[in-house]
């Protein structure tokens, strides 16, 4: 059965105008008993079976045979050209602009990591740069420290006997720049020396040596030539005599240390001035006394040899590590013969 549009309008409009003849009181009202059921109507049936002509998602149809198909298909191709170009278009613009976005992020957290690791290097290199310029600071200073030295005890006056006083604050504070650590390595020295008795640094400098023995060794002097060097120790609680090394030395009564540090002996002493130097230093320990003698550098062997002639015993000769150099001093222990 072939079903016109047409045929179903005009049924639909004769509907309505029955139902409102009815309803104005015209005609009686339609038996509902003798009305035909809804599902069988034609309307309703052409309804169910062409659903998809009157669903605004499907594809676009038409109930005319021939025209109606070229006239939707020309509306959905236009449709399809025009809108859809559009909508690629406005597509590809939008993927575009994800993309550049999502590249732009990625680029920030390059960026915000590069940056990151930059900085920590930068700081690595300054910290490396520093520590590194400091060193430096301290090898200039020790260089020009020994340069003044030199010059220094190149323009005194020469000759026999003591040194000038001026001479000898000099070379105590050259010394005392020049000599970092003395204080470590005559500890590790000093084990030997008697705790029941007097102990004297001779060449104590800026206090470091004092340091380093005060709490074994109670009875504990030091004596300096440089008056600077002397208020410092002062200053740091320790009994600092102010004198001139050789006379200090040789003011000391016979046997009357129990010990003898002298520190520094290649910057203090000349290598003339060792025999009268162990000499005096034999004098004045008690028998069994031990001394110290820290930083010989050149002529280690005369000196020993000086003390056997005197007739120290050596206990102990250690080599150090010149502080910012790669030079080796030594320290030696010598004791005093217990039967002399």
């Amino acid at each position: 059965m072939t079903v016109r549009i047409e045929d179903i309008i005009q049924r639909i409009r004769r509907d309505l105008e029955a139902s409102s003849r009815g309803a104005a009181g015209e005609a009686p009202a339609a038996d509902a008993d003798a009305l035909p059921p809804i599902s069988g109507r034609p309307e309703l049936e052409y309804l169910n079976r062409h659903w998809s002509l009157f669903d605004p998602l499907s594809e676009m149809r038409s109930h005319r045979r021939l025209l109606g198909t070229v006239v939707l298909r020309f509306k959905w191709t236009f449709r399809r050209l025009v809108i859809g170009v559009l909508d690629r278009y406005f597509e590809k613009e939008r993927l575009l602009l994800l993309e550049l976005v999502r590249f732009n992020n990625a680029l920030a957290e390059r960026s915000d990591r590069l940056l990151r690791e930059l900085t920590e290097r930068t700081k690595a290199v300054a910290e490396r740069n520093d520590l590194f310029l400091g060193a430096l600071d301290l090898r200039v200073e020790a260089l020009e420290a020994a340069a003044e030295m030199k010059r220094g005890l190149e323009s005194a006056p020469r000759g026999g006997g003591h040194a000038a006083p001026g001479r000898e604050d000099l070379r105590a504070e050259m010394a005392a720049a020049l000599g970092g650590g003395v204080g470590e390595r005559v500890r590790g020295c000093a084990t030997a020396l008697p705790v029941d008795g007097r102990v004297v640094v001779l060449g104590c400098g800026a206090g470091d040596v004092l340091e380093a023995l005060r709490a074994t060794w109670p009875d504990l002097r030091g004596v300096e030539s440089s008056e600077a060097l002397v208020r410092q120790c002062r200053v740091r609680g320790f009994a600092v005599e102010h004198a001139g090394l050789r006379e200090a030395l040789e003011s000391l009564p016979e046997a009357s240390l129990a010990g003898l540090v002298v520190s520094r002996l290649a910057d203090r002493h000349d290598e003339a001035d060792w025999p009268a130097l162990v000499a005096g230093a034999w004098r004045s320990l008690r028998p069994g006394g031990v001394a110290v003698f820290e930083g010989i550098r050149h002529g280690c062997d005369r000196f020993s040899w000086l003390l056997g002639r005197q007739r120290f015993a050596i206990v102990e000769a250690r080599d150090f590590l010149r502080e910012g150099s790669s030079t080796t001093e030594r320290a030696i222990v010598a004791r005093r013969s217990p039967g002399e």
